[in-house]
């Protein structure tokens, strides 16, 4: 009993320094970004556009925004939304690049919420009518330091004007679950290595009204890895108090 008491005490006093921190969060709430874009944000009028918004697709307060289905469950006030960004003279696809010091943190995670507006949206006749083709996508992505991409997330159609599902394979064609509007939380998506350099990006490919995708509170968590006299410290600490536990339960003579 004395023996799984003391264990009890070492690992409580352990753990106290294992603990997940949060290392980033962008939840779009102010114009204080954490990240880089390949071509910037953008929005023109209509629907198309590649930005920080609010609401549903309509342009709010100077924000591009909105979905021909209207989002809900995002976190704050804003979100980020994309949608036929091809729109005028730049490419279908475009990146948003989060560089983040992860130099002391191991078992580094990932979580976001996201949502696609297009997915079960009618027509005009009443009927389903989704626009994702296969050269439509969202993937999410990172690397450690110089290292090989880790696939973390990825959405894709299943052929010409179809729905697009969560593509658990990675190779281009969904086949999971169908996401709507309303925004889905993506947890603890993990990121292998330890490295100084943690580049995520998101990357979104669309190139017709009515493909739409959105996402929020973008958090990376990790452990942070006890510097060796941290560590001696808690041992120390730990050692003092097996040491007073048994001084009292010893018998006095």
């Amino acid at each position: 009993m004395k023996r799984f008491f003391s264990f009890i005490v070492c690992f409580t006093l352990l753990a106290s320094v294992s603990q997940a921190d949060l290392i980033l969060l962008e939840n779009f709430e102010d114009n204080n970004f954490n990240f880089t874009t390949s071509n910037g944000l953008f929005h023109n009028s209509g629907s198309s556009g590649f930005q920080t918004t609010q609401s549903y697709f309509t342009v709010v307060g100077g924000n591009f925004s909105g979905s021909e289905d209207p989002y809900t469950g995002y976190a704050g006030s804003r979100f980020f939304a994309a949608e036929n960004i091809d729109d005028g003279s730049r490419p279908a696809t475009q990146r948003l690049m989060f560089n983040v010091n992860i130099t002391g943190f191991e078992d580094i995670t990932l979580s976001m919420l996201f949502a696609a507006g297009g997915n079960f949206a009618e027509s005009t006749w009443g009927n389903l009518d989704p626009r994702y083709d296969l050269d439509d996508g969202f993937q999410v992505r990172a690397r450690i330091d110089n290292g090989s991409f880790q696939n973390l997330l990825s959405f894709e159609a299943t052929g010409t004007d179809t729905q697009t599902r969560r593509d658990w394979n990675f190779n281009g064609v969904g086949e999971g679950n169908i996401p709507s509007a309303s925004f889905g939380a993506y947890n603890g998506l993990a990121i292998a290595g330890t490295g100084s350099n943690l580049l995520v990006e998101i990357v979104v490919s669309s190139n017709d009204d009515g493909v739409e995708y959105a996402f929020d509170n973008i958090t990376i968590n990790g452990t942070a890895v006890p510097e060796p006299s941290a560590l001696a410290m808690v041992l120390l600490s730990a050692m003092t108090t097996l040491r007073r536990r048994r001084r009292q339960v010893l018998p006095s003579l």
